[in-house]
């Protein structure tokens, strides 16, 4: 019943995305959501709209997490719902995609406990979901695409420059790692799309060399969890110990099902060290 209602509110977030990203009217600045950041006449459209069919959908009492809205509802309820109505905002002010809807119901306070995740990228017809302990739905994907042993394309999510001191030259070292020569660098602007590319294999790594937020990597480390892939924090954390907030916690590395994490953590150790210094 969760993950229909995840469903549900990602068609309507798309939905009200459709006519408003990449417009004037869209990009209007509204003030700053919950979470800190700017918030647009587009991120409203889809907060609205989405927290409209969760009231309608939702199969239990919840307590929702929202970039925009805060915390909200019942704070003894047995579920909380971790969203973000939009992720890559600024792609969708500017009219450059992807972008998304993010949705992660959890039956406890912290990213271990997500039991249900659902991405959808508003732009194209792509679909991502997961239920702990079921494994990944994705019926479309080649049986080999797990297949590599070696890392040939990189994402990276970084913010401003100014705040970042590491050398691209140092993102070399994940090559390394199955001695790739080949390797390619690449930045969406949407960590939960990132992340869900990881899980799929369309991707082979993700370096977050940023404090993210749990709504924004909720639904997509979860999804990457059932799809066999990996992911630690570079601060030492434990990454699934996150509590699932608003605030900016911890940078992080993940990696597909078919590589060997210990070795990517060990070849970046360099890298780790700058990035957690700096952030």
């Amino acid at each position: 019943a969760w993950l229909a209602c995840a469903a549900k509110m990602a068609a309507a977030g798309k939905a009200a995305a459709g006519p408003l990203y990449g417009t004037a009217f869209g990009r209007t600045v509204l003030g700053r959501g919950a979470g800190g950041d700017r918030t647009l006449e587009v991120d409203r459209a889809c907060e609205t709209v989405m927290r409209e069919v969760l009231a309608q959908e939702a199969p239990g009492p919840f307590l929702l997490v929202s970039e925009e809205a805060g915390t909200v509802g019942e704070t003894g309820a047995a579920w909380r719902v971790v969203m973000d109505p939009l992720d890559g905002s600024l792609n969708a002010k500017r009219g450059l995609e992807p972008f998304a809807g993010s949705i992660a119901v959890a039956d406890g306070p912290t990213l271990d406990s997500v039991r249900i995740a659902y991405v959808e990228d508003y732009a194209r017809s792509h679909v991502f979901s997961a239920v702990r302990g079921a494994g990944l739905y994705e019926p479309t994907l080649s049986p080999d695409r797990y297949a590599r042993r070696f890392v040939e394309l990189v994402l990276i999510e970084v913010g401003r420059p100014d705040r970042h001191h590491f050398r691209y030259h140092d993102l070399s070292a994940l090559g390394a790692v199955g001695r790739s020569r080949d390797m390619r660098v690449r930045q969406i602007g949407s960590l939960a799309l990132a992340l869900c590319y990881v899980a799929v294999g369309v991707a082979d790594v993700l370096l977050a060399a940023v404090r993210s937020r749990s709504v924004d990597v909720a639904a997509g480390l979860r999804i990457l969890a059932e799809s066999g892939g990996g992911a630690a924090a570079l601060d030492d954390a434990d990454l699934w110990a996150q509590p699932l907030d608003l605030e900016k916690r911890h940078p992080f590395i993940a990696w597909r099902a078919g590589l060997d994490g210990e070795e990517i953590l060990a070849r970046i150790e360099e890298l780790r060290l700058e990035v957690t210094r700096r952030v």
